[in-house]
């Protein structure tokens, strides 16, 4: 890709004197690359309205014998249309003595203005703004940013007030619809001379990892990026569901809520990507992701055994990252570890986490509903999954003689769920024998009948069990719910 004039003659010196790059400070650079540790974002904003000129870029490959990668962006609408590329209070990105920013940008026309808009990412109304120091020529041309010459009208630069968010406006003009709306720019390696991005600067050395709070999305009364979650996504109300599906927040069902418990239940309807916009960071606020948090959980319940489920990684509206794994029917909880995934940076400040149910399946008739609860990034931790009593060896009668005035014992089977279960005894007489055990009460074919207030774990026969079977059901009981199992039915009758 192109290299930088002012990093080669920055890194002269340190050649001369023998200083090794690695222990140079070397400028912030946007290289848009894979190894870019700048932090660099890609977050367009236009008109407060989905137009078909609305603004967007994606990062491609280079184009015009420019190697590597670099932004694309499709100039929109509005006269203000603009790209954020840096949101990150670690970095002051100009101070004094060092007013200025280089970057290389391929236009489509001559004699265009392209400026650079400087702002505290915290207190938007702290903001410089510059036009390039000449007009655009057609192709790749290396343009200079001199925030000591701000925009006629706005404010001149401040040591007061620290400069750690930077956009780029295409043609910017002051008329209602720019000229140029809806052709393409492209540009790369954005040097802001007076900030830094670690040891090695934007080629390589360690990242600069921006702090964030652990975000927990829990669905409850207090979740304010939970309460998003139920309407359709659009560019205005960017989170939410997509593809034709609906959803709703509703009690858990067993596995992943419980009662009281608030759940994202999604009915996946209308196309097989349907998905959720689950966290959308338009303010800079979120870190999904880090070096020290690569992962993102959440429990899930499936409608389907052995059911993909996708999650994504965006920086603006580019996906970044993909991670995909099958969930199993029932309660899942989902682990994706980003550090595995090839295309995944710790240095990056990922701004869009979708979840895809059922990843790429056709749609089921009727539509199946997938649950999703606490949903959590950079730190946070998912609680684990309550699960019911599941019966994993059956009930059964351990004794052997089955005379009147003998008691017949049962065994309550093996069973697993979370915290403390209790059990209950019910005892049935029947007049069909039960060859297999079940997870119900007797069917009406066994033809058998409850004996009265028998509940004990042993049972006395009586007269009226005389050329009948016996049976025993367990009930096993928690704080998530009930299951059964009915034993099969002694090997003999009563005599």
């Amino acid at each position: 890709m192109l290299r930088k004039t002012l990093t080669i003659l920055l890194s002269l010196p340190l050649l001369v004197i023998g200083m090794s790059s690695a222990s140079a400070t070397s400028p912030l650079v946007v290289t848009f690359e894979t190894n870019d540790n700048s932090g660099f974002i890609h977050i367009d904003f236009d008109d407060d309205v989905e137009l078909p000129g609305h603004q967007k870029s994606t990062v491609v490959d280079g184009v015009d014998g420019v190697a590597g990668k670099v932004l694309k962006v499709v100039r929109g609408t509005a006269s203000w249309a603009g790209t954020t590329i840096i949101k990150d209070g670690s970095k002051t990105l100009i101070k004094a003595g060092s007013l200025f920013v280089t970057a290389k940008v391929k236009s489509p026309a001559a004699g265009k203005k392209l400026m650079m808009k400087i702002d505290n990412k915290d207190t938007k109304t702290q903001s410089v703004e510059t036009y390039a120091t000449e007009t655009t020529v057609i192709g790749w041309h290396e343009y200079t940013f001199d925030f000591s010459v701000q925009r006629v009208g706005t404010e001149a630069f401040s040591a007061a007030k620290p400069a750690t968010m930077a956009s780029i406006f295409f043609d910017f003009t002051t008329t209602p619809t720019a000229s140029t709306a809806g052709q393409t720019y492209y540009l790369d390696d954005v040097t802001f001379a007076s900030a830094t991005a670690g040891t090695g600067g934007g080629g390589g050395g360690e990242p600069v990892v921006v702090e964030a709070t652990p975000t927990l999305v829990n669905f409850e009364t207090a979740d304010a990026i939970g309460a998003l979650a139920t309407v359709e996504a659009t560019p205005i109300h960017p989170v939410g569901i997509f593809g034709g599906g609906t959803a709703a927040i509703v009690d858990g069902p067993g596995g992943v809520g419980g009662a009281g418990n608030h759940v994202l239940a999604l009915t996946k309807t209308g196309a097989q990507w349907t998905g959720y916009n689950a966290i959308v960071d338009s303010l800079g606020t979120l870190r999904i992701t880090s070096a020290e948090f690569p992962n993102v959980t959440f429990n899930y319940l499936s409608a389907k055994a052995n059911s993909p489920v996708a999650v994504q990684l965006f920086i603006g509206e580019t996906m970044e990252v993909q991670m995909l794994q099958n969930a199993a029917l029932g309660a899942n909880t989902m682990k994706f570890d980003f550090s595995k995934a090839v295309t995944w940076s710790a240095s990056k400040s990922y701004t869009k986490l979708v979840i895809f149910p059922d990843f790429q399946i056709p749609v089921s008739n009727p539509a199946d509903v997938y649950y999703f609860d606490n949903i959590a990034i950079n730190g946070a931790a998912t609680p684990g999954i309550a699960v019911k009593p599941a019966n994993v060896k059956s009930a059964s009668i351990s004794s052997k003689i089955f005379k009147v005035g003998k008691s017949v014992t049962a065994v309550k089977g093996t069973w697993v769920g979370t915290g403390s279960i209790s059990y209950k005894y019910s005892w049935y007489r029947c007049l069909a024998k039960g060859t297999v055990a079940t997870a119900a009460k007797p069917s009406a074919a066994n033809k058998c009948v409850a004996i009265a207030n028998q509940k004990s774990s042993s049972y006395k026969l009586t007269n009226a069990d005389k050329a009948k079977y016996i049976r025993v059901l367990i009930t096993a009981t928690n704080s998530v719910g009930t299951t059964l199992s009915l034993s099969k039915s002694t090997t003999g009758k009563a005599s």
